[in-house]
């Protein structure tokens, strides 16, 4: 991966799930959390396929909903938890601490997968890492990483030699 910007190519879904699928295990096996992932991208880019695959990677057998109209779903596993936020229908930022998103902030074991981080601009600051989906066609998807924060950057560490499986 390059150190500054580490750029995935996934050619079809079942690249991506394998992919986070791939993540999860190994972000758990490292310990890491808290951790605040933004997931940027457009409609149907592929976020809420990523944070389902990460679940199954994480051994979550359940229904995983896309949080739209919830706004967010938790998923207690052993040890982790894992909080889905989904800020497409936010209307500010204020709304969030209705969610209880400061409880979850300081959770020692606790990651924060966000959809729709732009939707609000005090927890997109608060990112360790960013994926960013792109859409390359009707089955390809191009994700970026950018670490923020040294928790971040241990994250995209836990993936280095996956670029040769993905990288673009």
């Amino acid at each position: 991966m390059s150190a500054d910007r580490p750029s995935w190519l996934f050619r079809g879904e079942d690249a991506l799930v394998e992919a986070a699928r791939e993540v999860a295990v190994r972000w758990r096996g490292a310990g890491l959390g808290p951790l605040v992932v933004a997931l940027s991208g457009d409609l149907g880019s592929g976020k809420t396929t990523w944070v389902r695959a990460m679940l199954r990677g994480l051994g979550y057998a359940g229904r995983v909903p896309s949080p739209t109209y919830t706004l967010v779903e938790l998923y207690p596993l052993d040890g982790l938890t894992l909080v889905h936020l989904d800020l497409y229908r936010l209307a500010d930022d204020a709304e969030l601490e209705h969610l209880g998103i400061r409880d979850w902030l300081d959770a020692p074991s606790t990651w924060l997968l966000v959809e729709w981080p732009e939707r609000a601009q005090a927890l997109q600051a608060l990112a360790d890492l960013e994926f960013e989906f792109d859409v390359i066609d009707a089955t390809s998807r191009r994700v970026r990483l950018e670490p923020r924060s040294a928790s971040g950057q241990a994250a995209v560490a836990a993936l280095a030699d996956l670029d040769s499986r993905y990288g673009s």
